[in-house]
């Protein structure tokens, strides 16, 4: 999970709470995997059913996949229309 430091912290700062205590928990709470140049974050929790999120550079997109294609969210991301973490 460290190699998604970066990402963490972004998507941290998004959600306005440390998603890194959520991934060094024993139950991992989060799924991760690179999607081209993002990386996917996928809650592994009741209360986030079917959402997704998408960090690239300081961008994140949240994305249903019911609703989106990961394709579809990761073009947006990359055309700038998702919204930046704020600092």
């Amino acid at each position: 999970m460290r190699e998604f430091i970066d990402e963490v912290a972004v998507l941290s700062r998004w959600l306005g709470r440390d998603v890194a205590t959520d991934l060094d928990a024993v139950v991992p709470d989060w799924n991760v995997f690179r999607f081209h140049d993002a990386v996917v974050f996928e809650p592994d929790v009741s209360e986030c059913v079917d959402c997704m999120y998408l960090v690239c550079g300081e961008s994140v997109r949240e994305f249903s996949p019911s609703r989106v294609t990961i394709d579809e969210a990761y073009a947006e991301l990359v055309d700038g229309r998702a919204l930046p973490a704020v600092a």
